[in-house]
């Protein structure tokens, strides 16, 4: 079940923020194209993303019915030029999703060229975009913010790392949040991101966290079972310190 973090903004186990008093889903982070990057890169990746994000999204438009559809940055992956993988998922989903949504697309730090593919869809990007008293910003840059009550951030690709007595490590995608500042799970199955059970203040990405008390965020965890509500990362720090000395 979908779990309200803020007044209106449910989080749910299909990595999307639902606010269904704006007709509206959130997601963040999909990466597209990333197999091709890795290509170049030498690593033999084969392509599946695109069609685990694609059933994904059916789900979620399913589920929910939403009329406008909001990405929260780096819609696709490769920072320096559109490569032809890129030209093909981005064009495909954002036909699949203008068809019968209003699409916002806000600008993430992997999004240089992607303007370039979403103005012949007649898509907006924009880099940040209000929503009740939120504001929807990726999270890599600081200037021009409004003044709004609250920040939804993605960018980090935040997960939560469990450990046993054993060593074994179970690894979920989580949403963090706190009266102030929210950040969204990746959409793509694939990246790395940060490990917010053990990671320093300095360690996370975004420059608008860097002031901020990280260990005070509740962390929502997403499981093939649901949503699990694992207190705050201080809290987690600390029982990954005792099972540590344990040991």
């Amino acid at each position: 079940m979908p779990e309200e973090i803020w007044p209106g903004f449910h989080a749910t186990e299909e990595r999307c923020i639902w606010v269904p008093d704006h007709d509206a889903v959130i997601i963040a982070d999909l990466h597209l194209g990333y197999e091709g990057v890795l290509r170049l890169d030498g690593v033999a990746m084969p392509r599946y993303q695109d069609r685990i994000i694609k059933q994904r999204l059916e789900c979620i438009l399913d589920r929910y019915e939403p009329r406008r559809v909001i990405i929260n940055g780096d819609f696709k992956h490769n920072f320096s030029r559109n490569l032809r993988q890129e030209w093909r998922e981005v064009s495909d989903m954002l036909s699949y999703l203008a068809e019968a949504h209003d699409v916002i697309l806000i600008r993430g730090n992997h999004d240089n060229f992607l303007k370039t593919i979403a103005v012949r869809h007649d898509v907006p990007l924009t880099w940040h975009y209000e929503l009740q008293d939120v504001t929807i910003t990726h999270g890599h840059r600081t200037e021009d913010l409004p003044n709004s009550q609250r920040l939804l951030l993605a960018h980090e690709h935040p997960f939560v790392k469990l450990r046993d007595e054993v060593g074994a490590t179970l690894s979920m995608p989580c949403y963090l949040s706190n009266d102030d500042v929210a950040i969204l799970p990746a959409f793509s199955p694939i990246v790395s991101g940060t490990d917010v059970s053990d990671a320093a203040p300095r360690d996370y990405l975004s420059p608008l966290l860097h002031d901020i008390n990280v260990d005070s965020f509740k962390v929502t965890a997403i499981s093939d079972v649901g949503l699990l509500d694992f207190a705050t990362i201080g809290d987690l720090k600390d029982i990954h310190r005792q099972c540590a000395q344990n040991i």
